[in-house]
């Protein structure tokens, strides 16, 4: 009988440890969309970033997107089109979950390739919400770091510290966790 119970007891243990490592990776991604217009120079910025990421804890997440950017100005007659890659590692704090909503900020690093080159280093602040045990919508707003003024994390240019809540900075996506 103590077999029995011992037995018991070990595969509860096993289905627990099972059950409290679901849910720890994740993919998903996100896009974004800006359109805007300063003096004379129209500025149009679409953005497609997939991720993978790993759930350290119940606060903690590291993760990496390789981003697309496609950036289009024109100024007048002249247009220019400009395109490039960034890869994005980061290390994600949740602060706060209520029910099925959770927010949380990104301490990331962008790392450009291509027409956009350069480094960013910052917090991105986001919002998540649990749709199902699985799916969430998940969205950014505004970036506060450095840029290198190169061109990556913003096509703007300018070396430094900067508070950015642009749409170049805001982005909308989902992940799938497993």
């Amino acid at each position: 009988m103590k077999r029995i119970i011992l037995s018991a007891v070990f595969i509860m243990a096993i289905i627990v440890s099972a059950n409290a490592q679901e849910h720890k990776w994740f993919i998903g991604g996100a896009v974004g969309f800006d359109s805007k217009t300063n003096d004379d120079v129209k500025t149009k910025t679409f953005i497609i970033a997939p991720e993978i990421g790993y759930n350290l804890s119940n606060h903690f997440a590291i993760a990496t997107s390789l981003k697309y950017a496609y950036i289009s100005m024109k100024n007048g007659a002249v247009k220019s089109d400009v395109d490039g890659f960034e890869i994005s590692p980061y290390i994600r704090y949740t602060f706060l979950k209520s029910g099925i909503v959770s927010a949380f900020v990104d301490a990331n690093a962008d790392f450009g390739l291509g027409d956009i080159d350069g480094f960013a280093a910052g917090l991105k602040p986001g919002v998540s919400v649990a749709l199902t045990d699985r799916f969430h919508a998940v969205a950014h707003v505004g970036f506060l770091g450095y840029n290198d003024g190169k061109g990556v994390g913003s096509y703007e240019d300018g070396k430094g510290f900067r508070f950015d809540v642009s749409g170049y900075q805001t982005s909308f996506g989902f992940y799938y966790s497993f």
